[in-house]
């Protein structure tokens, strides 16, 4: 699962009780609540892994005693966390990632360019709070960060794991947007499935999304299961290189 939890202990308290109640393997989080520049909030039961000296805006929680995690440092800071993640026989690389409003975005994608080139020919999953605007991702509109974001995630061949959604990612009484992406490349992709957001309440701005990655027995990496199954990208498009070839046709 995925959630922006914007430094809220509320927030923070609500994500803990979800995680347990529908026995979540891992969480992506960004904007954690933190104490002295550390995240804080979550049970001891949980392994939290964040990079850096200073106020830590990425983190991954891990609640399965099961999965075997290992921080990739050299790719990691305040903002970003990469993980190795190992469970029954599937290994993949998974990052958590804030991109603040205020930097340039060029930025933050030459810190995703390293990740890719570190974890080529490897499963990889990004999470990502991109504060990016583009239709590719369901929002109604485009921005300069979309536009560039969009650019790179078709340049390199990841592939974008948002199902359609009228659902804001971010909304207040100021407005709403489509900003939370779950990116993936091509050897994961077909892995990844069942894609849904808000359905629970996050007490937070930001929506909490769910996804399931298989395992090599074929049980999800997570196992939230909301009542509704949902078509794969697979299902909807053919095959993950025919919905690329649409994007770059313009027929997405």
């Amino acid at each position: 699962m995925q959630l922006n939890l914007q430094h809220s202990r509320a927030a923070t308290s609500n994500l803990t009780q979800i995680i347990l109640q529908y026995n979540i393997d891992i969480a992506f989080v960004q904007e954690p609540y933190t104490i002295l520049n550390n995240v804080a909030g979550f049970p001891k039961s949980f392994r939290i892994f964040a990079h850096g000296s200073n106020r830590k805006r990425s983190a991954i929680i891990v609640n399965n005693n099961e999965v075997d995690v290992i921080a990739i440092t050299q790719v990691s800071n305040e903002d970003v966390i990469v993980m190795e993640i190992r469970y029954e026989g599937l290994m993949f690389y998974g990052a958590s990632l804030y991109l603040p409003i205020d930097r340039d975005i060029e930025r933050d994608l030459e810190t995703v360019e390293d990740i890719l080139q570190l974890t080529k020919g490897e499963g990889l999953i990004l999470i990502i709070d991109s504060s990016a605007r583009s239709k590719l991702w369901s929002d109604m509109c485009k921005n300069t960060r979309g536009r560039g974001l969009e650019e790179f995630i078709l340049t390199r061949d990841l592939l974008i794991i948002n199902e359609e959604t009228d659902i804001p990612m971010f909304e207040t009484n100021r407005g709403r947007s489509w900003i939370d992406i779950t990116l993936s490349n091509n050897v994961l992709a077909q892995k990844t499935r069942g894609w849904t957001c808000g359905k629970e309440e996050s007490c937070a701005d930001h929506k909490i999304i769910f996804f399931e990655i298989e395992s090599m027995k074929f049980r999800g990496i997570t196992t939230y299961h909301p009542g509704k199954r949902y078509h794969t990208k697979a299902d909807k498009w053919g095959t993950f290189d025919n919905k690329l070839e649409k994007i770059l046709l313009g027929n997405f």
